[in-house]
Protein backbone atom coordinates (compact mmCIF):
# COMPACT_ATOMS: atom_id res chain seq x y z
CA UNK A 1 0.00 0.00 0.00
CA UNK A 2 2.82 2.41 0.91
CA UNK A 3 4.53 1.63 -2.40
CA UNK A 4 1.42 2.54 -4.42
CA UNK A 5 1.08 5.78 -2.43
CA UNK A 6 4.74 6.62 -3.16
CA UNK A 7 4.28 5.84 -6.88
CA UNK A 8 1.13 7.95 -6.97
CA UNK A 9 2.91 10.77 -5.11
CA UNK A 10 5.81 10.69 -7.57
CA UNK A 11 3.37 10.69 -10.48
CA UNK A 12 1.42 13.62 -9.00
CA UNK A 13 4.65 15.54 -8.37
CA UNK A 14 5.83 14.93 -11.95
CA UNK A 15 2.47 16.08 -13.31
CA UNK A 16 2.65 19.17 -11.09
CA UNK A 17 6.10 20.03 -12.43
CA UNK A 18 4.91 19.57 -16.01
CA UNK A 19 1.85 21.71 -15.33
CA UNK A 20 3.98 24.41 -13.69
CA UNK A 21 6.23 24.46 -16.76
CA UNK A 22 3.24 25.29 -18.93
CA UNK A 23 1.42 23.47 -21.63
CA UNK A 24 3.50 21.52 -24.13
CA UNK A 25 4.31 23.31 -27.35
CA UNK A 26 1.31 23.23 -29.62
CA UNK A 27 3.42 23.51 -32.72
CA UNK A 28 2.11 22.71 -36.12
CA UNK A 29 2.97 19.27 -37.33
CA UNK A 30 2.46 17.36 -40.51
CA UNK A 31 -1.14 17.21 -41.58
CA UNK A 32 -2.98 14.36 -43.24
CA UNK A 33 -1.03 14.69 -46.50
CA UNK A 34 2.56 15.54 -47.33
CA UNK A 35 4.74 15.68 -50.42
CA UNK A 36 6.16 12.43 -51.75
CA UNK A 37 9.74 13.69 -52.11
CA UNK A 38 12.06 16.64 -51.50
CA UNK A 39 11.79 18.07 -55.02
CA UNK A 40 8.82 20.40 -55.38
CA UNK A 41 8.03 21.70 -58.88
CA UNK A 42 5.43 24.40 -59.49
CA UNK A 43 3.22 25.40 -62.40
CA UNK A 44 1.43 28.76 -62.30
CA UNK A 45 -1.74 28.81 -64.39
CA UNK A 46 -2.56 31.82 -66.58
CA UNK A 47 -5.69 32.60 -64.54
CA UNK A 48 -3.64 33.74 -61.52
CA UNK A 49 -3.58 37.48 -60.99
CA UNK A 50 -0.17 39.13 -61.12
CA UNK A 51 -0.28 39.49 -57.31
CA UNK A 52 -1.12 35.81 -56.81
CA UNK A 53 1.59 34.67 -59.21
CA UNK A 54 4.27 36.95 -57.77
CA UNK A 55 3.24 35.89 -54.24
CA UNK A 56 3.63 32.22 -55.18
CA UNK A 57 6.99 32.84 -56.82
CA UNK A 58 8.25 34.88 -53.86
CA UNK A 59 7.11 32.28 -51.31
CA UNK A 60 8.61 29.42 -53.32
CA UNK A 61 11.99 31.16 -53.62
CA UNK A 62 12.19 32.81 -50.18
CA UNK A 63 10.18 30.59 -47.83
CA UNK A 64 10.55 27.03 -49.12
CA UNK A 65 13.93 27.14 -50.87
CA UNK A 66 15.86 27.89 -47.63
CA UNK A 67 14.82 24.41 -46.41
CA UNK A 68 16.15 21.02 -47.50
CA UNK A 69 13.56 20.92 -50.27
CA UNK A 70 14.52 21.92 -53.80
CA UNK A 71 12.06 23.79 -55.99
CA UNK A 72 11.64 24.59 -59.65
CA UNK A 73 9.04 26.14 -61.96
CA UNK A 74 7.66 24.32 -65.00
CA UNK A 75 6.50 26.38 -67.98
CA UNK A 76 3.69 23.95 -68.79
CA UNK A 77 1.46 21.66 -66.77
CA UNK A 78 2.27 17.95 -66.89
CA UNK A 79 1.88 14.92 -64.65
CA UNK A 80 5.32 15.54 -63.10
CA UNK A 81 4.32 18.93 -61.61
CA UNK A 82 4.08 18.77 -57.82
CA UNK A 83 2.03 21.95 -57.27
CA UNK A 84 -0.47 23.38 -59.73
CA UNK A 85 -1.49 26.91 -58.70
CA UNK A 86 -4.60 28.39 -60.26
CA UNK A 87 -7.53 30.61 -59.38
CA UNK A 88 -11.31 30.30 -59.52
CA UNK A 89 -14.31 32.61 -59.63
CA UNK A 90 -16.67 29.83 -58.54
CA UNK A 91 -15.66 28.41 -55.15
CA UNK A 92 -18.14 26.05 -53.52
CA UNK A 93 -19.19 25.16 -49.99
CA UNK A 94 -16.88 26.44 -47.25
CA UNK A 95 -14.42 27.62 -49.88
CA UNK A 96 -16.57 30.67 -50.67
CA UNK A 97 -15.14 32.31 -47.53
CA UNK A 98 -11.53 31.10 -47.98
CA UNK A 99 -8.81 33.12 -49.68
CA UNK A 100 -7.08 29.96 -50.93
CA UNK A 101 -6.88 26.23 -50.25
CA UNK A 102 -4.56 23.31 -50.92
CA UNK A 103 -5.75 19.87 -51.98
CA UNK A 104 -3.99 16.65 -52.87
CA UNK A 105 -5.06 15.73 -56.39
CA UNK A 106 -2.86 12.65 -56.87
CA UNK A 107 -2.09 10.31 -53.97
CA UNK A 108 0.88 7.94 -54.10
CA UNK A 109 -0.13 6.11 -50.94
CA UNK A 110 -1.98 6.89 -47.73
CA UNK A 111 -0.88 10.36 -46.71
CA UNK A 112 1.74 10.73 -49.45
CA UNK A 113 0.77 13.09 -52.22
CA UNK A 114 2.40 13.31 -55.65
CA UNK A 115 0.47 16.40 -56.81
CA UNK A 116 -1.26 19.23 -54.99
CA UNK A 117 -3.38 22.06 -56.25
CA UNK A 118 -3.33 25.48 -54.65
CA UNK A 119 -6.47 27.37 -55.58
CA UNK A 120 -6.88 31.10 -55.03
CA UNK A 121 -10.36 32.57 -54.65
CA UNK A 122 -10.69 35.49 -57.10
CA UNK A 123 -13.82 36.66 -55.23
CA UNK A 124 -11.81 37.36 -52.04
CA UNK A 125 -8.69 39.39 -52.77
CA UNK A 126 -5.99 39.07 -50.12
CA UNK A 127 -3.80 41.89 -48.82
CA UNK A 128 -0.58 39.83 -48.74
CA UNK A 129 -0.17 37.10 -51.37
CA UNK A 130 3.37 36.36 -50.15
CA UNK A 131 2.11 35.23 -46.74
CA UNK A 132 -0.94 33.47 -48.21
CA UNK A 133 1.26 31.62 -50.71
CA UNK A 134 3.77 30.69 -48.00
CA UNK A 135 0.85 29.28 -45.99
CA UNK A 136 -0.59 27.22 -48.85
CA UNK A 137 2.82 25.96 -49.99
CA UNK A 138 3.36 24.86 -46.38
CA UNK A 139 0.24 22.72 -46.63
CA UNK A 140 1.57 21.20 -49.88
CA UNK A 141 4.65 19.93 -48.03
CA UNK A 142 2.52 18.71 -45.14
CA UNK A 143 2.54 21.47 -42.52
CA UNK A 144 -0.61 22.00 -40.48
CA UNK A 145 -1.77 25.24 -38.92
CA UNK A 146 0.40 26.77 -36.22
CA UNK A 147 -1.27 27.27 -32.87
CA UNK A 148 -1.79 30.64 -31.27
CA UNK A 149 0.24 32.37 -28.64
CA UNK A 150 1.71 29.57 -26.56
CA UNK A 151 4.79 30.93 -24.78
CA UNK A 152 6.65 27.65 -25.25
CA UNK A 153 6.13 27.98 -29.00
CA UNK A 154 6.34 31.70 -29.50
CA UNK A 155 7.65 31.21 -33.04
CA UNK A 156 4.12 30.13 -34.04
CA UNK A 157 3.30 33.83 -33.92
CA UNK A 158 5.94 34.45 -36.57
CA UNK A 159 4.96 31.61 -38.90
CA UNK A 160 3.04 31.95 -42.12
CA UNK A 161 1.33 28.71 -41.04
CA UNK A 162 -0.93 30.56 -38.63
CA UNK A 163 -4.58 30.27 -39.58
CA UNK A 164 -4.55 33.98 -40.49
CA UNK A 165 -1.13 34.38 -42.05
CA UNK A 166 0.53 37.78 -41.89
CA UNK A 167 4.15 36.62 -41.95
CA UNK A 168 6.00 35.48 -45.04
CA UNK A 169 8.32 32.83 -43.62
CA UNK A 170 8.18 29.49 -41.86
CA UNK A 171 9.11 29.50 -38.20
CA UNK A 172 12.25 27.64 -37.13
CA UNK A 173 10.01 24.85 -35.89
CA UNK A 174 8.31 24.59 -39.31
CA UNK A 175 11.68 24.38 -41.06
CA UNK A 176 12.75 21.65 -38.62
CA UNK A 177 9.66 19.64 -39.55
CA UNK A 178 10.35 20.11 -43.27
CA UNK A 179 14.06 19.31 -42.99
CA UNK A 180 13.36 16.31 -40.77
CA UNK A 181 10.91 14.88 -43.29
CA UNK A 182 12.75 15.65 -46.49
Amino acid sequence: MKRSIRVFSLFAAAMGILFAMGQPASANSFGPTYADNSAHSFFYDDDLSSGQKSGMEWARAHSLDPTDMSTSVDRSYNNQVDVWAYATWNPSGDQTSWYAWTTCIKFVSSGKCDQHSIVFNHRLPHSNYRSLSCHEIGHSVGLGHASGRNSSYASADRSCMRANPDHTYYAVHDKSHINGRY
